[in-house]
């Protein structure tokens, strides 16, 4: 009887582990100020999942600048847990790249952040034309986001956008920095899949905003089968209104 308590209590705790299962990134910096030699290059995200789904984080980047590196190998170490039990006992990765820009950029601000070179090196400010991207490469199952961060935005207001080959969300904000809760909303990729973290005009107005992180989990399959294309729109479509572009799917 004790060996089958036990067996019921180890049971009941990884399932726990697994309803509760998420990795989280943070981009942080406080020590490299705004210069011109915050250029980190392609970073490459290498998670190493343990036999019970324990996540280690190995960053890399491509800059030969040693405080650039120092920065980005600070972020080694765990970050949580997936939920995926396929995944077990593998690695996966994200590539994080700039597109619309030169080059990723790293700030400092509000404890750190990437942004794209261009109007303003420090933020993703050029909407629809600036992105920070993330390319998953995945053996088995898909990432589920789960929360995407922000910081150092510029402006009264912004709307930050995320695009994925399935689903399109905006977000506008006031907030100096904060987090924002897209659990649910099917914002998920596959291997070789692109998430892409964007802006577009608020009005006539733009801001800008530096990527602080995210968190997500690696979950079984692709994308939900209960999601439909019936909502058939292109960001391009919401250029004059961020509201009006909550939550469109492709």
């Amino acid at each position: 009887m004790r060996q089958t308590g036990r067996s019921c209590f180890l049971a009941v705790s990884l399932l726990a582990s697994l309803v509760s299962a998420e990795v989280t990134v943070r981009f942080s910096n406080t020590t490299l100020l705004l210069e011109k030699m915050n250029t980190p290059g392609k970073i490459t995200l290498l998670f190493n999942v343990d036999a019970t789904g324990r996540v280690v984080l190995d960053a890399a980047t491509l800059s030969t600048e040693q405080t650039v590196q120092d920065i980005v190998n600070a972020w080694d170490g765990p970050v949580g847990t997936i939920s995926y039990i396929g995944a077990f006992s593998t690695a996966f990765s994200l590539d994080i790249t700039s597109m619309g820009g030169s080059s990723l950029k790293l700030t400092n601000v509000d404890g750190g952040g990437l942004g794209v070179s261009g109007q303003d090196p420090w933020r993703i400010d050029r909407p629809e034309i600036e992105f920070v991207a993330a390319t998953a490469s995945i053996k088995a199952g898909s990432l589920d986001f789960r929360s995407v961060s922000w910081n150092n935005r510029t402006r009264l207001e912004t709307c930050l956008t995320l695009t994925s080959p399935y689903v399109f969300l905006t977000n506008s904000f006031i907030q100096a920095a904060g987090s924002w809760d897209v659990s649910g909303q099917g914002l998920l990729i596959g291997d070789n899949q692109v998430l892409k973290f964007g802006s577009i005009k608020q009005g006539n107005q733009y801001g800008g905003y530096s990527l602080a992180g995210f968190t997500f989990d690696l979950v079984d399959g692709q994308f939900p089968p209960s999601f439909t294309i019936g909502f058939i729109r292109k960001p391009g479509d919401f250029k004059k209104d961020c509201a009006v572009a909550q939550n469109a799917l492709w």
